[in-house]
């Protein structure tokens, strides 16, 4: 034992030494590493630590048959790797130079890429089989020496620039002035926004007054050579979006969007118009539709966009989407033909009373069928892949799952504890014994409540808990077996930290919490270093799952609620007439990218170029007024307003003045979740204005899922469940539930994970390539003039991925 220990600390200082002093050679084909020895190395040791046969480093050293020598150079073989074997002579002469690195069994790719001031990304393109095969223990990885990278890349661009000269032409320079936009220089010119932004990448940030613009007089757009004119489609960029958003939308890498879009070497600018190839990695669907007479058949014609259609037939982009599902995953292709429901021939489709029941069209498709109703569109799932069917052996496996909560347990012991009055202690016989087997009167002088109340702040948590209990219940009867751990963290970050030290966390599958993102951080390195995947269930703050792929957040961030809100916006209302209800200074908030991105939207959305009349107001009520907002009111056009504001007060005051408006004009309000939760606004105020909103949560209590749900709650608890109560149950089931069809690597199976839940349609999507996991899915909620508060359908969920049930 003690030859072995002294041989694994030999091996791991020599490892330790490699990374500092190898450097990589290529001689006669072959490709070598070179290794410098050290004090107390051996031929066992080094052929251990690279792991190359005794005789290969014998073949390359010859004069290793007399020994090694501290300070001697030695070539090691480094087997061909899948790069090398893809690329050509001329591109191995382009490579930078490289360092070795060992894998070593915690490993992440976010910590080797620290480590030698890389990118991810940079590591992935010089070593394939880490994508395909995942990170290995032992695996020889190539790191790009950092410094040589950034060398070849700028070279590069300088390349690029010249080549980019010799295709000369006459510009003019134009000078800001007052309120003018990117949008209103492009009309002036004649030219697009992104041809000014590849010419001013500066501009991209703002355009302040004074600001010096050369403007191309020829279009700088990619030739037929460069682009084909098949297979692709238009993308227009927005603020704040990523190549991995991109990638993960369209499974396109930044390296092909840079191919074919050379503009983009100045980044993902707002406004660029680039062209994305149709990957073969997205669902193809043959749509035929087995009733004619109900659809139109749209032949797309070049530079045709989906505001331009929606306005000319009067139907929603959401509803040509619901017939196209291609749709879901890319842009419209000129040349292809889309069905457009027939608004006008909207008639009973069965005469036979019957089938008078059964309203709904079928469409074919190559292998499922997608059903239309005539109020939503039902899609059946993609196949699944063999990898994520339940697995039959799941019942006979026992999960250990943590559950961690600040339940207060000793503030509830605390409150229920009361000061004993005199009479209360004379007639208390147990009291009084105590006084007379005894000099002095006893320290102890409460009692506990005749009926126990909870803790105030743990109330909720305790709801939370009762709905968990409910999940496992349902889950031990359908036959899974649990050991449900529970864990008081009581918001102290000395009990989690020490949580972490018990046995049982290593034996766990599945952690739900902490609750408070300030007391997650030793849990979530406890399960990115375990492999434990570890669910974050109420909060929406905090930024772990930014680097750790077992983290999953349940509660989608601000940021996210924010841009699926303009999303929306950009669809539904283009064609309306937009007003940003200024009611005081927002460029610091959140709600500052919404008004951007809707701007963005409705002066790029291509319905401008034929309506020429610009829907979009940017209207501050505390100088203008209540009738001056009158004045830029439609009464033909919806008027759709958005409040650029997270203070109730402002909030509140703003609805109230919507709401008067809503008796002469046509109005919506589209707000953000936190609208619901204000108790200074008359909730009649929300239906007049017909409020619109995104959220991850609601509950409908006319399904008779949700009321078997609360029959339960109140049966087993004498109580009324209440928005907690939900969330626990769903959460816990959710995951539960997937931890016994998949097992702990259950990630790449939730996209086929369906299971009925009672306020939530959760769709889980990695944040980054090697990143966690975020809930995206949203209801939008519609408050109606009738007093209702109904679901228009679900954001943020790819329409294949999902079915009715």
């Amino acid at each position: 034992m003690n030859i072995r220990f002294l041989t694994f600390i030999l091996l791991l200082f020599i490892s330790v030494q490699l990374n500092a002093q190898e450097r990589r050679i290529q001689e006669d084909g072959k490709t070598y590493v070179i290794h410098v020895v050290v004090k107390g190395e051996t031929i066992f040791s080094l052929s251990e630590a690279y792991a190359v046969d005794k005789k290969e480093l014998l073949g390359a050293n010859p004069d290793l048959i007399f020994g090694l020598k501290t300070g001697q150079e030695l070539k090691i073989p480094v087997a061909e790797t899948s790069l090398d074997k893809n690329l050509s002579p001329a591109q191995k002469e382009e490579l930078p130079s490289f360092h070795t690195y060992r894998v070593k069994r915690k490993d992440g790719l976010h910590f080797i890429a620290n480590k030698y001031d890389v990118e991810v990304e940079d590591i992935l393109k010089y070593n394939p089989d880490v994508e395909e095969d995942g990170l290995q223990k032992r695996m020889i990885l190539l790191i790009p020496d950092a410094a040589d990278l950034k060398r070849i890349r700028e070279a590069a661009k300088t390349e690029k620039r010249v080549a980019a000269s010799k295709d000369t032409f006459r510009v003019k320079t134009h000078q800001v002035k007052g309120n003018e936009t990117l949008y209103s220089i492009s009309k002036k010119y004649g030219v697009s926004i992104a041809s000014i932004l590849n010419a001013n990448p500066e501009a991209n940030k703002g355009l302040p007054i004074g600001m010096m613009l050369t403007i191309p007089e020829k279009e700088i757009r990619m030739t037929t050579e460069t682009v084909p004119q098949s297979g692709f489609f238009t993308h227009l960029v927005e603020s704040g979006e990523t190549f991995w958003g991109l990638e993960r939308k369209y499974h396109v890498t930044r390296d092909v969007l840079e191919k074919y879009n050379p503009a983009l070497e100045n980044g993902l600018l707002a406004g660029l118009r680039i062209k994305i190839p149709v990957s073969e990695k997205l669902p193809e669907f043959d749509v035929k539709p087995l009733n004619d007479g109900q659809f139109q058949k749209h032949h797309v014609l070049r530079g045709e966009t989906l505001y331009s259609i929606s306005n000319k037939y009067g139907v929603k982009i959401s509803e040509i989407k619901k017939i196209n599902p291609v749709l879901n995953y890319r842009g419209l292709m000129a040349g292809e033909t889309i069905l457009i429901t027939d608004v006008v021939a909207q008639e009973p489709l069965v005469t036979d009373k019957q089938d008078s029941l059964d309203k709904e069209v079928f469409i074919e498709r190559s292998e499922n069928k997608v059903a239309v109703s005539e109020q939503a569109v039902r899609i059946i799932p993609r196949s699944v892949p063999e990898s994520c069917k339940p697995d039959l052996m799941a019942a006979y496996e026992e999960y250990d799952v943590a559950l961690l909560l600040p339940l207060y347990l000793p503030a509830n012991d605390t409150v229920n504890r009361v000061p004993m009055t005199k009479e209360e202690m004379l007639l208390d016989e147990a009291f009084m014994s105590q006084v007379e087997d005894s000099d002095e009167l006893p320290e102890d002088t409460f009692k506990i409540r005749d009926e126990e109340i909870i803790y105030p702040r743990s109330e909720n948590f305790v709801h939370f808990y009762e709905g968990v209990l409910l999940a496992v219940d349902s889950l031990q009867k359908a036959g899974m077996k649990i050991q449900l751990h529970v864990f008081d963290t009581n918001q102290e970050q000395a009990v989690v930290d020490s949580l972490v030290q018990l046995d049982v966390f290593r034996e766990l599958d599945l952690i739900i919490g902490p609750v408070f993102p300030n007391l997650q951080q030793p849990v979530a390195d406890f399960a990115y270093k375990n492999r434990i995947p570890m669910v974050s269930p109420l909060s929406s703050s905090g930024n772990f799952e930014d680097n750790n792929p077992y983290y999953f957040k349940v509660n989608p961030t601000k940021d996210y609620l924010v841009r699926e809100t303009a999303d929306f916006i950009g669809e539904e209302y283009f064609n309306k007439n937009l007003i940003v209800l200024e009611m005081g200074e927002y460029k610091h908030l959140p709600e500052a990218t919404l008004v951007d991105l809707c701007r963005e939207k409705f002066f790029s959305n291509g319905f401008l170029n034929a309506d020429r009349e610009v829907h979009f107001h940017e209207y501050n009520f505390n100088r203008e007024g209540y009738w001056g907002l009158r004045r830029i009111l439609s009464k033909d056009r919806e008027n759709v307003f958005i409040i650029p504001s997270e203070t109730e007060a402002q909030i509140s005051v703003a609805i109230s003045n919507v709401n008067s408006l809503s008796e002469d004009f046509p109005v919506t309000l589209v707000g953000m979740s936190n609208f619901q939760r204000y108790h200074s606004i008359q909730p009649e105020y929300l239906h007049h204005t017909k409020l619109h909103l995104l959220s991850p949560y609601f509950v409908d209590y006319n399904s008779s899922f949700t009321n078997r749900f609360i029959e339960d709650f109140r049966s087993n608890f004498s109580a009324e469940p209440n928005q907690f109560s939900f969330q626990g149950y769903d959460i816990a089931f959710y995951f539960m539930s997937a931890l016994f069809n998949y097992g702990k690597d259950f990630n790449e199976c939730l996209g086929y994970h369906r299971v009925k839940l009672n306020q939530a349609e959760f769709y889980f999507d990695r944040v980054s390539r090697f990143g966690g996991y975020m809930n995206r899915g949203l209801f939008v909620l519609n408050y109606t003039k009738d007093f209702k508060v109904a679901i228009d359908g679900v954001a943020g969920v790819p329409g294949l991925m999902f079915a009715e049930d």
